[in-house]
């Protein structure tokens, strides 16, 4: 990965974890645009343990979006925050990727989302 800590650039995203509960399609990123995520390298030279192994030197990057969305009839449309957490390691690639949508509206869910390197080589 060419850059050091502080490396900015953008890339687009959608909502892949919220989801309505009782309209279809549930899935949001059926029914919005993407929207702009800001990725920037936050930490260079991170050591991960993963089921995978232990990789050394793997700059982590995070990606903060926001999706504007009709949460309910009352409150309305709000913006949802969307955070990416990604390790890439030298020599490797992805090793580690964690997804956040939370929301707390009634009508909505969301989560989290964690996937690693299970095996390499």
């Amino acid at each position: 990965m060419a850059g050091g800590e502080g490396t900015q650039w953008q890339t687009s995203t959608t909502a892949y974890l919220l989801m309505r509960r009782n309209d279809f399609p549930r899935e949001m990123r059926y029914q919005h645009k993407n929207v702009a995520m800001q990725h920037s390298i936050d930490a260079a030279g991170v050591a991960l343990d993963t089921p995978a192994g232990r990789f050394d030197n793997c700059p982590r990057v995070k990606g903060d979006a926001s999706v504007r969305i009709d949460v309910d009839p009352i409150p309305g449309w709000r913006d949802l925050a969307v955070t990416t957490l990604k390790w890439c390691c030298p020599g490797v690639g992805l090793v580690r990727l964690e997804r956040h949508e939370p929301v707390a509206p009634a009508f909505l869910t969301g989560g989290s989302l964690t996937m690693e390197l299970a095996s390499w080589r």
